[in-house]
């Protein structure tokens, strides 16, 4: 009795922590994704309210170059897969043809994910020899949010403009196993901040949606990164909770 106890407690504190959404049974995952090929890191460049976004996209496409490399030694380590294998290939020129199929949004602007080119991840799949892929994605999006002031006294309801990195499993008839969307889409830039002070200054109720940035945006992208084989704090954040969701342990096979 007591052992069943702890166990139930196991699976609610990993159930806890776990990112993301399976769209199939954790042991049927398990059993049809042996080996993950893991697609070099892809920004979608999408029209946003930002007026510098073509610089910012371009800062996170050279942040994001070979971290795929990174991703793929850290899934490696936790042992959930036969085996995990980086592409070699253009992000860029892959991520015309993968992503040709568009996103879908909820009612409040957040990224739902991408319907993913059925011919282009059949051909991946296929050449690279894996089972499914991990595709993650950075875009800009226009999200309403309701952001508080560095006091917490005030809050401001609006759209502002931001990064967000989205992900998904992919098997290769293009079925989406696993996703990280939605809520749980992985808010990596802040592009647009309510200025409170301003307001408070000039005694007015009226509080202005300013723009950071290009260099405060590129601080947030390199923030804590050492060597070169340090990540900055933003990719630390984002693969601990891609590696946490998608790593197949020894409790899952009960769930």
């Amino acid at each position: 009795m007591k052992r069943m106890f702890f166990v139930i407690v196991a699976l609610s504190f990993l159930g806890a922590c776990s990112s993301g959404s399976y769209n199939i049974p954790k042991r049927e995952y398990q059993s049809r994704v042996q080996v993950l090929g893991v697609v070099p890191i892809l920004v979608d460049s999408r029209p946003m309210n930002y007026p510098d976004s073509a610089e910012v996209y371009h800062l996170l496409e050279s942040s994001a170059q070979n971290k795929h490399y990174l991703l793929t030694e850290q899934l490696r380590a936790k042992k959930g897969y036969f085996d995990v294998r980086p592409l070699d290939i253009n992000p860029a020129m892959t991520g015309l043809s993968l992503l040709a199929g568009g996103g879908t949004y909820d009612d409040i602007g957040r990224p739902l994910g991408y319907q993913f080119d059925p011919a282009t991840v059949s051909a991946l799949t296929r050449q690279n020899v894996v089972d499914a892929l991990l595709i993650v994605v950075f875009s800009g999006e226009q999200i309403e949010e309701n952001r508080r002031s560095r006091t917490k006294l005030e809050s401001l309801r609006t759209t502002y403009s931001s990064i967000q990195a989205t992900a998904s499993v992919v098997d290769r008839d293009g079925k989406i196993l696993w996703e990280l969307t939605g809520a749980d889409s992985y808010p990596a830039v802040n592009l647009q901040y309510p200025d409170f002070d301003e307001a408070h200054y000039n005694r007015t109720n009226q509080v202005h949606v300013k723009n950071i940035s290009v260099a405060g945006a590129e601080r947030i992208i390199a923030d804590g990164a050492g060597e070169a084989a340090e990540p900055s704090r933003m990719y630390r954040e984002l693969f601990s909770k891609l590696v946490s969701a998608i790593s197949p342990g020894l409790l899952d096979s009960l769930r």
